[in-house]
C-alpha cells in the first residue's frame, strides 16, 4: 500500500538530500577559500537550489502517502511530526519548514498561514551559523542555508532535512511499510538505523 512512498523515499528523497548535503559542503569550501560574499555567492545559490529540490522531494512523500492511505497531505504531515527525531532529539517544525520551502520555491510568495515563512526571500544562503538555532545543528561557522520564520526565528535548513527524513522513515515503519535493512545517512547524520 505504501510502496509508492517508499520507492520515492529511496530513489528521490535520499539522493536529493545527499545532493543538498554535498552542496552545503561545497559552500563551506568556497567560504573557507575566501570569505568575501562575491566569491561564494554563486555556490550559495546552488546550495539554496539543492535545498529547495530536497524539500520538494521530501514534501512529495505527503502526497504519495495520503493517496495510499485515503487521507490528505496536511493530515499526513501532521501525523509525521511526532516521528521527527534522531535518537531521542526531536526537531520541532522541521516538516512544516520543509513544506514551506518546497512551496516557496514553486510559488515565490506564500499566503497560506500554515507556512512558517512568507516567501522565497525567507530562504537565504548566508550568515554565520554560530549561535543560530540549536546547539549541534548545522554548521558551527561559515555560511549555510537559513530559513527565517514569520516571527523572526532563524533556523538551519541543514537540521530540518535529516530530521524530516528520519521522521518519514519512522512514520512509514510504524505503518508496516516494507523498508530495506541497513543504515541511511543524510547530511552527515544517520536517519535510519540497521533494524
Amino acid at each position: 500500500m505504501l510502496k509508492s512512498a517508499v520507492d520515492h523515499l529511496l530513489t528521490n528523497v535520499i539522493p536529493a538530500a545527499q545532493d543538498y548535503g554535498s552542496a552545503e559542503n561545497d559552500l563551506s569550501a568556497a567560504f573557507q577559500q575566501n570569505a568575501d560574499p562575491a566569491h561564494w555567492e554563486r555556490v550559495g545559490q546552488h546550495a539554496k537550489r539543492r535545498a529547495a529540490e530536497a524539500a520538494i522531494a521530501i514534501d512529495g512523500l505527503a502526497d504519495r502517502t495520503a493517496k495510499a492511505l485515503g487521507s490528505t497531505p496536511n493530515k499526513v504531515r501532521d501525523d509525521v511530526v511526532p516521528y521527527c527525531a534522531i535518537g531521542r532529539v526531536a526537531r520541532l517544525g522541521s516538516i512544516e519548514r520543509i513544506c514551506a520551502v518546497a512551496n516557496a520555491y514553486k510559488h515565490a510568495d506564500l499566503s497560506d498561514r500554515k507556512h512558517p515563512i512568507r516567501s522565497e526571500a525567507d530562504i537565504l544562503a548566508t550568515g554565520a551559523g554560530y549561535g543560530i538555532d540549536c546547539y549541534g545543528i548545522g554548521k558551527c561557522r561559515g555560511v549555510e542555508v537559513l530559513v527565517t520564520e514569520r516571527d523572526g526565528t532563524v533556523r538551519k535548513f541543514l537540521g530540518d532535512v535529516p530530521w524530516a527524513i528520519a521522521g518519514w522513515f519512522q512514520y512509514l515503519e510504524a505503518r508496516s511499510a516494507a523498508l530495506p535493512l541497513g543504515e541511511f545517512y543524510v547530511c552527515g547524520l544517520c536517519v535510519k538505523t540497521g533494524s
